[in-house]
């Protein structure tokens, strides 16, 4: 039992730590277009303020997938936060693109660093409990409390206060949540602390074994198809939270508030996919059908948001976010847990940085950057987002097809 309630303690605290994450990837956000006219900036380089956070986000998912491996998940989740409060400070006190550009490249690596960390203390507590695809949905719900804290609640204080002694009001709370891990914070234990126990020359055998045997699992076909369907995921989440806010408010006319609130309703309505999602695979005996469900949800809901915006239709806009919400977040944790048992319990932190980081880099970049081009050159976000909805079509939709089931996917892990 003690077991048991310290799991769920640590999975409490990497909650709270991922749920951090969102302020400095998008609590800027409701306030682009007050940012842009303060300080002269192009829809080219607004889309990059996310874009250059995006990439380096990605990069970092990488590399902190394999140093939450080898350091644990708790030194890696310190940094990031840490590396948050850098970021929320230096763009509070920006002048112009340059210093923006400095306070976004911190950003990426405190989303990097927090972002697969956080999913990596939750797969490692959980693993032996048969639940992991339960912990993933439960880490992934956060990013509905995430985008209600950091595009609603946060706001309205950027809209009482000023974008920035709102994100200097950012970097406070990042602080606290560093403070509450660094207190309470403590990683599962590992088959490492077995490998202590060798003598060097064992130790070190067992390394490059280890370490030819993680190349191979990050070619698994559960590792590419999630990595693929996480590209087509993290582009329309990535498009959604830093674009949608400034749509709705240059073209339909919201309030920031109203905007914030629409635009989190993607990650909100999200919230139940990944509480149900992995129930439901349970109960069907399968996450690839319900993966594949998730992914047509998906698509239809692109397409017909991308349909209203070409024909100002912004009222079915906002009945669009909770739909794509619903599609994405239903497939994204199932596809995850496909890809982390199919391979040895000691990959877990490197095939969640390549599932988490690889779209980050990919998509997490170029779709908002593409979109800003795309307004900068037809004075519209149509063409835009014609370009996501193909791409959703073809990462969401048709690459779960492919999914081996879990008997057939530990077969390769027995050999992997």
């Amino acid at each position: 039992m003690e077991m048991s309630n310290n799991r769920w303690t640590q999975l409490s605290v990497a909650y709270v730590a991922l749920v951090g994450a969102f302020l400095p990837y998008v609590g800027w956000s409701p306030s682009l277009g007050a940012i842009s006219d303060d300080l002269g900036l192009s829809y080219a380089q607004a889309g990059g303020i996310s874009s250059v956070a995006g990439l380096v986000a990605g990069l970092m998912i990488l590399v902190g997938g394999v140093l939450a491996s080898r350091w644990g998940s708790k030194n890696v989740i310190v940094v990031g936060l840490a590396a948050g409060v850098i970021a929320q400070v230096v763009f509070a006190m920006s002048d112009g693109f340059v210093m923006i550009m400095i306070a976004r490249v911190f950003a990426g690596l405190a989303v990097g660093f927090l972002w697969v960390a956080t999913y990596t203390m939750a797969v490692d507590w959980f693993r032996g409990s048969q639940q992991t695809g339960r912990a993933v949905g439960v880490m992934m719900s956060g990013d509905g409390v995430g985008a209600v804290l950091s595009l609603v609640v946060f706001s309205a204080i950027l809209a009482a206060f000023g974008w920035r002694m709102g994100l200097g009001v950012q970097a406070v709370c990042l602080g606290a949540v560093l403070i509450i891990v660094l207190f309470v914070s403590k990683n599962a234990p590992s088959a490492r602390d077995d490998l202590d126990q060798l003598d060097g020359a064992s130790a070190d055998r067992l390394e490059v074994r280890r370490a030819e045997s993680s190349v191979r699992s990050v070619f698994n076909r559960n590792v590419l198809l999630a990595t693929l369907f996480w590209i087509g995921g993290v582009g329309l989440f990535s498009t959604i939270a830093s674009w949608m806010p400034a749509v709705l408010v240059e073209n339909a006319g919201f309030s920031e508030s109203i905007a914030g609130l629409v635009t989190s309703m993607f990650s909100i309505a999200g919230m139940a996919a990944a509480f149900g999602g992995p129930i439901l695979a349970e109960r069907l005996g399968s996450k690839k059908r319900v993966v594949f469900l998730g992914g047509i949800v998906t698509t239809i809901a692109v397409a017909a948001m991308t349909l209203c915006i070409a024909t100002d239709n912004y009222l079915l806009v906002a009945l669009c976010m909770p739909l794509l919400g619903l599609g994405v977040y239903a497939g994204e944790p199932l596809i995850l847990a496909e890809a982390v048992e199919s391979v040895r319990d000691e990959h877990s932190g490197v095939v969640n940085g390549v599932v988490l980081g690889v779209p980050w880099i990919v998509s997490g970049f170029a779709y908002p950057y593409i979109l800003g081009l795309v307004k900068d050159a037809t004075g519209s976000f149509t063409g835009g987002f014609v370009g996501v909805t193909v791409s959703t079509i073809v990462l969401c939709a048709v690459s779960p097809l492919f999914i081996k089931e879990a008997d057939s996917a530990l077969v390769d892990k027995s050999i992997g």
